[in-house]
């Protein structure tokens, strides 16, 4: 008995993550812990997905800092036109990779196994919604929206989401507008929008 029981679950070395909506709703995907891999929870993944709701299908997508790509892939699930995944970790890169072959989803996921910082400065066309969720451990956070805002990712009406520690300040771009933040336990999920207008240009 206890035998079938553990064959019915992820060995140890493995953690399972269950998509929480749309085309996909509760596929359970398994990936391998890689050191600093920290995975947004189903209810901060919900919390997220309600924010964008009405942004997400048909919308051209960033999963940066992709880690299990456990983001971009509830985006695919949502509709998402495309989400390109940023991932230095080779094995997580791989197992995203893996995800989206069994998805069905590889012609929609491109996954890029480099830095995110500078894969960011190299891009010239902008995303409609950009995921941000930097390792906790490396202090990436106001250098990631430092690096998003001088490169081409970004565009007029970009969504950025942000997940940080609960104590984290970000100091935002003058043109991003904070549109929705949230505290839950030791975490502080952020979404900002990018003005429609260059406040540059005079009338």
């Amino acid at each position: 008995m206890s035998a079938r029981k553990r064959s019915r679950t992820a060995p140890r070395s493995q953690q399972a993550l269950r998509l929480t909506g749309g085309e996909w709703r509760g596929r359970k995907l398994v990936f391998r812990p890689t050191e600093g891999l920290r995975p947004t929870l189903s209810q901060g993944r919900e919390r997220l997905f309600n924010w964008l709701q009405a942004d997400i299908a048909g919308r051209r997508v960033l999963d940066a800092f992709a880690g299990s790509g456990i983001l971009g892939l509830e985006a695919l699930s949502r509709g998402a036109a495309e989400v390109s995944f940023v991932e230095q970790d080779r094995t997580a890169a791989l197992m995203i990779r893996e995800h989206l072959q069994t998805l069905g989803a590889g012609a929609r996921g491109q996954v890029h196994c480099t830095d995110a910082l500078g894969w960011m400065r190299a891009v010239s066309a902008p995303f409609d919604v950009i995921l941000l969720d930097p390792p906790f451990a490396n202090d990436l956070f106001q250098r990631s929206i430092d690096t998003l805002a001088a490169s081409g990712c970004v565009g007029p009406g970009s969504l950025i989401y942000l997940e940080t520690p609960r104590d984290f300040a970000p100091a935002w771009p003058a043109q991003w507008a904070t549109l929705k933040e949230t505290r839950s336990g030791s975490i502080c999920q952020h979404l900002c929008r990018v003005a429609n207008t260059d406040s540059t240009n005079g009338a």
